[in-house]
Parts: structure tokens; sequence; C-alpha cells
């Protein structure tokens, strides 16, 4: 009979395949694929919460659930999915993600849209996270190296001296590393609780 050691973590899921599983993605990015994972999880209980306050009816249609399926479920979910596996995609749906919700706050939909800020500032916020991301995503060294990496690509000559640096300098010191390597290794561990919680709620409320 197999034993099961002492702390051991259930993985939400665990990929046959990785891109260049030579490469680590920096730390910033595994924290936005840990974060994503938690908007995956929000929406469907958003949905499941919903559906149980409206007596099984379902009152999420139209343009807001097209809007919860996509930003918070569909482009999440693609995040997290592509950090996981090493994709040069993840660069690219990060950029579409963050594009999709500074528009859609710009325009007053969502929750971040109906906040009662003034205009001013409902205009240059988002648009000032945005150039941040994208700058990020696009200029960063890090980000630059990690992707030139994993899409096979030549490294840019201005980041060859800085490989060692870029490819394993943490940007935290040690305690603030291991306190994320922990948020991330139990974040899966988390949405699997916010599960079980609702699933005893609804039980609770309906029994």
């Amino acid at each position: 009979m197999p034993h099961m050691r002492p702390g051991t973590i259930i993985k939400f899921w665990s990929p046959r395949f990785e891109n260049r599983p030579d490469v680590e993605p920096p730390a910033l990015l595994k924290l936005v694929g840990a974060l994503s994972m938690f908007s995956v999880a929000g929406a469907l209980v958003y949905a499941v919460a919903r559906q149980m306050a409206v007596g099984g009816t379902a009152e999420v249609v139209g343009y807001e659930a097209m809007y919860v399926a996509i930003l918070h479920f569909v482009l999440p979910f693609g995040v997290f999915y592509s950090i996981n596996m090493n994709s040069p995609l993840s660069r690219l749906i990060i950029a579409v993600y963050t594009i999709v919700l500074s528009v859609a706050t710009i325009l007053g939909k969502g929750f971040l849209g109906t906040l009662p800020v003034e205009d001013s500032l409902k205009l240059y916020a988002p648009l000032g996270i945005a150039a941040l991301v994208l700058g990020w995503l696009f200029t960063s060294p890090k980000m630059r190296f990690y992707y030139s990496s994993i899409s096979g690509k030549p490294i840019p000559p201005e980041l060859e001296a800085r490989a060692d640096e870029l490819r394993g300098g943490p940007w935290l010191g040690p305690r603030g590393r291991a306190i994320l390597e922990w948020f991330i290794d139990h974040a899966e561990t988390a949405v699997l609780m916010g599960f079980l919680i609702l699933a005893l709620y609804a039980y609770w409320s309906t029994g």
C-alpha cells in the first residue's frame, strides 16, 4: 500500500509537456500566473453564487455574462496555462488581457468601470497601468531574456553579458522569495478549499 508523505500538496493539474523546462519563468511572472488562477476560480464562484441567489435562474446573461466569461475566466486561464507551459504566447495573452481590461474600465464596464471616481482618473489610471504592464512585458531586460530563451531566438546582444544575472538573479531577497514561492505553491490548494467552502454553503442554504 503506498504511503503519502505528510505535507504533500495536491496539484490542481499536472501538465505532461512543458516547453523548455530548463528555463524558469521570472518570479513576477509566476506571481501573475498564480493570481490569474484565482480569477478563474472567482469567476466560477461568482457564477454559482449568482445562480443560487436568484433561485436557480440564469441572471447573468448577455453582455455581462460574456464580459465575465472572457475577461475573468478565458483570458486568465490562458495566462495561467501559457505561463505554466513556458509558452511564448503568455506575453501576447497578458498584453491582450491588459488592453481589454483597460478599455472596458475606460468605457465604464465591469466592477472597475463602475467605481465612483472622476472621469479623468478613470481614463488616465487604466492607460498608465496598461503602459506599465506592456513596458514590463516588452522592454524589461529579464522578460526579454526569458522570452528569447523559450522562443529559441538569439539573446539580444546587449543582454548577453548579463545572461547569468537575468537567468537566475532573484528580484526579491531570500525571505521575500521564500514567501512568494510559498504563496505560489499553495495557490492551488487555496482554490480547492474555496470550492469546498462554496459546496458546503450551498448544502447548508438549500438543506
